[in-house]
């Protein structure tokens, strides 16, 4: 059950040594938080609905840093990650 809400609602799939996220927020939600443990390191992920007035395309950034597609690397450095995810 755990991993079925999980992977299929919070979109949260590991995948060899990256996070792939492909989040399905209920209409009701603005955002949602998951605290993801890697071996020794924690990511702090928010994933939060972008205005539907924006322009903007989904996107991801890891430390503040814009990252390309929907996939996080994943490393062991025993550090705190921030994600932010913004989706339409």
């Amino acid at each position: 059950m755990y991993r079925l809400l999980v992977e299929t609602l919070l979109g949260v799939n590991l995948e060899g040594e990256k996070l792939r996220l492909a989040p399905r927020l209920p209409q009701a939600w603005p955002s949602y938080k998951v605290h993801y443990r890697y071996r020794q390191t924690v990511y702090h992920i928010t994933i939060a609905r972008l205005a539907a007035a924006a322009a903007e395309e989904d996107r991801i950034s890891l430390d503040g840093q814009e990252i390309p597609g929907r996939a996080i690397p994943l490393r062991d450095d025993r550090q705190e990650h921030f994600v932010e995810m913004k989706v339409r």
